[in-house]
């Protein structure tokens, strides 16, 4: 009996042990809390502002010294399609004593902040004309870049069409069309599959890939290449980048110069773009009335963009002569009429209500011109050389001159490319070498320093 009671004994001392230390405890906490508020433990943050071992009247006056700096150098944009907007600081107001309520200690907590829907609206009615926003768009948008801007953090980027509702209208955005006559069965598919398709958000589009996928038959190489050329066309009337293009040598029969793009199956010749905007956009293409049309649908950009030719160079075609025996004198045969080479500048105006923003540069497209080949005769040697004193008759025996072979150009001019002809022909520039001139001049060459040649190989200076 003795040992029970005194366990009893010590049970009840330590029950009434704990329940005083309890209430001294609460009793300090509450004291605390009542005079001084609460305080925060160790690694308590609201934003990136540490409030550790702060009271929450220390911690909110800490906060607000610290928000209105930040939002002196508030950094947010609101991006939409091909426009960047800033957001007026004004528009957004920190709540530091909201922030300290809700914080926990101990914790990563969140910057609570209200933006003016009213100056949103304003805001975006006077950057964004074409588009029309409903109340519930702009609480969302509000919404978005309140929790944006939570971390405080910056910069910040809220992409507007990421809170747009699916109601907002599309519009054609850009389109273009090429004359042709008529188009093979397999290209006739390949356009309607085309039609309706679906550029995706940041995504690229190839040509070369869709015919992979399609896989319409057998196509005709300089069809591709109108139906690319005038994809081209309309995409440089937005704002989606050119990855890969390419043109021909010749410039494709029916392709408006300055905008082909060319397509070759075996070489890889693609032409490559890519939508660099926040929502898909739907190229439409259809041929009637012997013209392929092409339209881009979507959502419509706040900038205009018109593509158009600044500058088209001609380079005449240089005159080849070859000599043939089989031709009698006085013949002249043509056998390559040649053609001019044209270089074509493209550059693109950027506008924005009729306003002229700036002009870029797009291309610069090259053809080279085809030289004029004309088939003579052998040239006689002329009789009276032979009467001239110290003339020696066994130098020219009746062949006419050096151009002894059919196919050989005696007038030894560069080529359209510019290269030095081949052989070593070219003047050693010796006045004693009796090969050269009586004057001692040397024949200006390819490649020498002191000429200049134009694109297609002709001498400019």
């Amino acid at each position: 009996m003795g040992n029970r009671t005194v366990v009893t004994y010590f049970l009840s001392i330590l029950g009434a042990s704990l329940l005083f230390f309890g209430i001294a405890s609460a009793g300090s906490f509450a004291a605390e809390n009542l005079l001084f508020g609460k305080r925060f433990g160790d690694h308590t943050y609201a934003g990136p502002f540490n409030l550790s071992k702060q009271t929450d009247k220390e911690a909110e006056i800490k906060l607000t010294s610290e928000l209105l700096g930040m939002q002196d150098k508030l950094q947010a944009d609101l991006l939409y399609q091909d426009a960047i907007i800033p957001l007026p600081a004004e528009l957004v107001d920190y709540n530091p004593s909201e922030t300290i309520k809700q914080a926990k200690s101990e914790e990563e907590n969140s910057l609570i902040s209200t933006v003016s829907e009213d100056g949103l609206r304003t805001l975006l009615q006077q950057q964004l004309p074409m588009l029309s926003f409903s109340d519930s768009e702009i609480q969302s948008i509000a919404m978005g870049i309140g929790e944006k801007l939570e971390s405080g953090i910056m910069p910040q980027s809220i992409i507007l069409t990421d809170y747009l509702e699916s109601t907002q209208t599309t519009t054609e955005i850009a389109s273009a069309s090429t004359e042709i006559d008529g188009l093979t069965a397999p290209m006739l598919e390949l356009i309607s599959e085309l039609d309706g398709n679906e550029i995706e958000p940041k995504a690229p589009f190839s040509i070369l890939e869709f015919i992979e996928n399609t896989q319409p038959g057998l196509l005709d190489e300089e069809e591709l290449t109108i139906l690319a050329s005038t994809l081209y066309k309309a995409s440089l009337q937005t704002n989606f980048w050119i990855e890969d293009r390419t043109i021909r040598r010749k410039l494709t029969q029916g392709v408006e110069p300055g905008f082909e793009a060319a397509i070759n199956t075996q070489l890889g010749l693609d032409y490559v773009m890519t939508n660099p905007n926040y929502t898909s956009y739907t190229v439409h293409a259809k041929w009637e009335s012997g013209s392929l049309n092409i339209s881009i649908e979507g959502m419509p950009l706040r900038y205009e963009y018109e593509p158009y030719v600044a500058e088209t160079n001609k380079f005449d075609p240089k005159t080849v002569v070859q000599y043939s025996e089989d031709l009698t004198r006085g013949q002249v045969h043509i056998a390559e009429p040649g053609t001019d080479g044209f270089e074509i500048i493209v550059q693109r105006k950027i506008t924005e209500d009729g306003t002229l923003l700036t002009t870029e540069s797009i291309a610069e497209d090259f053809y080279p011109p085809v030289s004029r080949v004309e088939r003579r005769p052998l040239i006689e040697a002329d009789t009276n050389l032979d009467n001239e004193p110290g003339a020696d008759s066994s130098q020219n025996n009746g062949s006419g001159n050096d151009s002894t072979s059919n196919n050989e150009d005696s007038s030894n001019k560069p080529d359209s490319s510019g290269e030095k002809p081949s052989g070593n022909n070219k003047p050693s520039k010796n006045p004693n070498d009796t090969s050269d001139p009586d004057d001692g001049n040397a024949i200006p060459m390819p490649g020498d320093d002191d000429y200049l040649y134009d694109k297609g190989g002709n001498l400019i200076k």
